[in-house]
């Protein structure tokens, strides 16, 4: 049992604060804080850490490939001067010369010298598009003197191959010739494909009989027509009834025939227009009379026979 005295001690204890735990809760709080302060300070650091890696390494490669470009393109430069001047020296040869491509080829060097890769690529570029250009032009007009000389030489009294050909075979010969062999070809071909080919196999025929009776115009005909009736056109067979054509005899002037190949030679002639072979005059060019083989004058005039 208290006392008055203990009472009294209750009441004052009883209003009083405490102090002793709240002065203590504070500082564990500062100290998390601390803790998470110090954490993200040195995840900062190691983030820095890394990426400052990184951007090294990527110089690094950069100044690698950067290194690398530089040598490329100094070849390269290098290689297209001496291409340039490979290609300068040959169209020199041909008389073929550019005073500003010789320009640019010598800014070229000036510029590779100077470690101006890129600009020593377009200048040497430039140069042999230049040179190309002349070169060029140059066969352009070589391919047109040349055309100027075949016309000149067309219209020279000198007989063509083609003239030769036509002057001795007959109108239409080769085209008939041609156009049955195509005609022969298409009803082969209808033939195999199961198509009825009698119209065009008579026709075929008749074209056949026409050329060797040298009626050539009808020929040529009838080989067209054939050809039409293999394709399994309607054609006009009206022209089977019409009686072949002699072809009109040519005559030459002179009339008499090569001893080499028996052509037709004309009075004037020295030569066999077929063979090429030499043939003596059969009359004399001043007065007409009549020549032998063996006469190197005239025996009416005395004028020299040509041998």
């Amino acid at each position: 049992m208290r006392g008055p005295s203990g009472t009294k001690s209750s009441e004052k204890n009883a209003g009083k604060r405490f102090y002793g735990i709240a002065q203590h809760a504070r500082p564990a709080m500062a100290d998390d804080v601390t803790v998470a302060v110090v954490l993200l300070l040195v995840a900062l650091g190691i983030a820095t850490y890394l990426e400052t890696r990184y951007l090294r390494r990527k110089m690094k490669n950069r100044r690698v490939r950067t290194a690398k470009r530089d040598d490329e393109m100094q070849d390269n430069a290098h290689n297209a001067i001496i291409t340039t001047k490979a290609i300068m020296s040959s169209l020199d040869r041909q008389g073929i010369r550019s005073a500003e491509a010789e320009a640019w080829l010598q800014e070229a060097q000036t510029a590779n010298a100077r470690h101006n890769y890129r600009v020593a690529m377009d200048l040497t570029s430039k140069a042999k598009e230049r040179l190309l250009a002349l070169k060029a032009a140059q066969a352009s007009k070589g391919d047109l003197a040349k055309l100027d000389r075949l016309s000149v030489g067309a219209s020279s009294d000198e007989m063509t191959t083609k003239e030769m050909l036509q002057k001795e075979m007959p109108p239409n010969m080769i085209q008939s010739k041609f156009s049955i062999e195509v005609a022969g070809a298409a009803v082969e071909q209808s033939r195999v494909n199961g198509r009825d080919v009698s119209q065009a196999t008579e026709l075929l025929e008749a074209a056949k009989t026409r050329f060797d009776a040298k009626d050539y115009a009808a020929a040529l005909s009838i080989a067209q027509q054939s050809k039409r009736a293999a394709a399994g056109e309607h054609v006009d067979v009206s022209i089977l009834s019409t009686p072949a054509v002699a072809p009109p005899a040519t005559s030459t002037p002179g009339g008499r025939p090569c001893p080499s190949c028996g052509a037709s030679l004309a009075a004037d002639d020295l030569f066999c227009r077929k063979c090429g072979k030499r043939v003596a005059a059969s009359a004399c060019g001043s007065c007409g009379a009549s020549l032998r083989s063996e006469d190197a004058f005239c025996p009416k005039c005395g004028t020299p026979v040509p041998q």
